[in-house]
């Protein structure tokens, strides 16, 4: 029974001379291995950027909750608490907005004077939907009323402190003073610990954070009645910082300040670690591109006979590439699939893959490794890859189709 040949016959050709080895078995073995490395490059890269978008994802939220995204104030470095921030909330991007009173102090413990932030804030204006709520709990926030002189602390802040929710701590202002018969001394007072929020990590680039009510902090600065030293915004995506800077600059109010000053060091190293990590890995992916040339290439000069019977017969030299082409390329696109398939099952299902091989004690101790399967960036690899397989098909496909028939077949 005759073999059926298909339309376009560089397609036929093409894909019989990469599922059949014949007596080319070393350039085969060399194939196999050059799809089996642009499998595993491919899957190590979808791993590692779903990890890396998972982690800079997970740094983001928890890190930026710590920090106000974006702060306005007015030209004298005040503004008016019932200033109307409609126009501000209509930006988009913007979520929400708070007045709040912001001042440097030194907060004591039992044993340890430290440096802080402490914010005077509107528990009811205070994102529901916030990270740092959430973990603190509604009950604390509740308890920030006015007069009742009761702060929010961080985990790592309330250790260095060894203190907890009931215990209480001195914060005293590095601003106000006081006059007493003793001379002039720092305004200082007692707080109760009223919660504690644990976000896993913590800012960078600047002090620990103390939550108060907005009215004891301004009792405790001596604060001007009525007035803030600015609206923290929180935006939905702390990246567009930039843009949303320039919206609110037009509607005539003063940035004091936004995240990039404190944080902005840190989310490039993080940016700059994922694009090193991301490089170094698709090499693994150009090395399997090199063997696929080499292989096809030794494929190309144990055919140069064939080659030279299907020009004389009279096979255009550019179905001759075409041929090759279609060979070499079969490897790339069979392990790019295999490898997306491969890399993406790993990537949701690392937690389970971790614990199989032991190695999940080292990642995140109990909290699980973050994890962001980004569509456009496994689009992308995909491409990245079938496209570097066509293109190292190029130069063994174009000599085959160079190929001169009597140079081969005088002595045949």
């Amino acid at each position: 029974m005759k073999r059926k040949i298909y339309s376009p016959i560089f397609l036929s050709m093409g894909l019989s001379y990469a599922f059949s080895s014949g007596r080319h078995r070393f350039a085969s073995v060399i194939a196999f291995f050059s799809m089996l490395g642009i499998m595993l490059g491919v899957a190590a890269l979808i791993i590692v950027v779903s990890v890396m978008n998972g982690l800079e994802g997970d740094l983001k939220e928890r890190v930026l909750s710590e920090v106000p995204h974006l702060v306005i104030t007015g030209s004298s470095g005040t503004i008016p608490e019932n200033t109307d921030m409609s126009g501000v909330l209509r930006i988009p991007g913007v979520t929400a907005a708070m007045p709040e009173i912001s001042e440097e102090v030194l907060i004591q413990g039992e044993n340890t004077l430290t440096g802080a932030h402490l914010y005077g804030i509107s528990p009811d204006k205070y994102p529901v939907h916030d990270i740092l709520r959430i973990d603190a709990g509604s009950e604390a926030f509740s308890s920030l009323e006015p007069r009742s002189f009761e702060v929010i602390l961080g985990s790592l802040l309330a250790n260095a402190l060894s203190v907890m929710p009931g215990d209480r701590v001195r914060i005293i202002s590095t601003s106000g003073v006081r006059y007493t018969p003793f001379g002039r001394e720092p305004v200082q007072r007692l707080f109760t610990v009223s919660g504690v929020y644990n976000l896993g990590v913590s800012s960078s680039g600047s002090a620990p954070m103390i939550l108060a009510n907005m009215e004891d902090v301004r009792k405790l600065v001596r604060y001007p009645r009525d007035s803030v030293s600015g609206f923290r915004l929180w935006l939905s995506d702390p990246y567009e910082v930039g843009q949303v800077r320039q919206a609110v600059e037009k509607l005539g109010f003063k940035i004091a300040a936004d995240w990039r000053e404190t944080e902005g060091e840190f989310f490039q190293s993080v940016a700059m670690e994922k694009f090193m990590m991301t490089l170094m890995l698709a090499l693994i992916v150009v090395v399997a591109g090199f063997n696929m040339l080499s292989a096809l290439i030794m494929v190309v000069a144990g055919k140069l006979q064939e080659i030279a019977i299907l020009r004389t017969m009279g096979m255009p030299s550019r179905t001759i590439m075409g041929i090759f082409v279609v060979e070499g390329a079969v490897s790339g696109i069979v392990g790019t699939c295999l490898g997306t398939g491969l890399g993406m099952f790993l990537a949701t299902h690392i937690g389970a893959t971790l614990r199989l091989t032991g190695l999940y004690k080292y990642f995140w101790a109990m909290a699980g490794i973050p994890v962001r399967v980004d569509a456009f960036s496994v689009l992308v690899i995909a491409i990245s890859a079938v496209t570097m397989s066509f293109l190292v098909t190029l130069y063994p496909a174009f000599r085959a189709s160079r190929t001169r028939p009597v140079e081969f077949l005088r002595y045949e």
